[in-house]
């Protein structure tokens, strides 16, 4: 498989991960030192990916809300064994865009660090 496919996988489980309210799935894709930042409530927050999936696991997923999956990556680049993802994704009455930034550690892609935002 190549580094494209499997950046687009990895960033697929936590697509559906995201719709499904899974942390276990984001567990899966999440590497133990990652950061989640946002200004969604109006000011700075900055996670851990423990504190942001425990968040996720908490609330009421778009899945069990009835809501089809609207999620899709909208670019990536790979640079050797980094790689930036940009998605989007509409759920739950919002449209946030994510910008993710994954590292290959021991052969596994992770991702590292989380930014997201309202579109609008």
């Amino acid at each position: 498989m190549n580094d494209d496919q499997a950046v687009l996988d990895l960033v697929d489980h936590y697509l559906r991960s995201v719709h499904e309210g899974s942390a276990q799935g984001l567990r899966e894709v999440f590497h133990p030192n990652a950061r989640v930042e946002d200004m969604v409530t109006g000011t700075f927050r900055s996670r851990s990916a423990a504190q942001y999936i425990e968040a996720v696991g908490s609330r009421q997923s778009p899945s069990s809300a009835g809501e089809p999956f609207t999620m899709a990556p909208r670019s990536i680049e790979v640079l050797g064994d980094m790689a930036t993802v940009t998605a989007e994704l509409h759920f739950l009455g919002n449209h946030y865009y994510n910008v993710l930034s994954l590292l290959r550690c021991d052969g596994r892609w992770f991702i590292m660090h989380k930014l997201f935002g309202s579109a609008g």
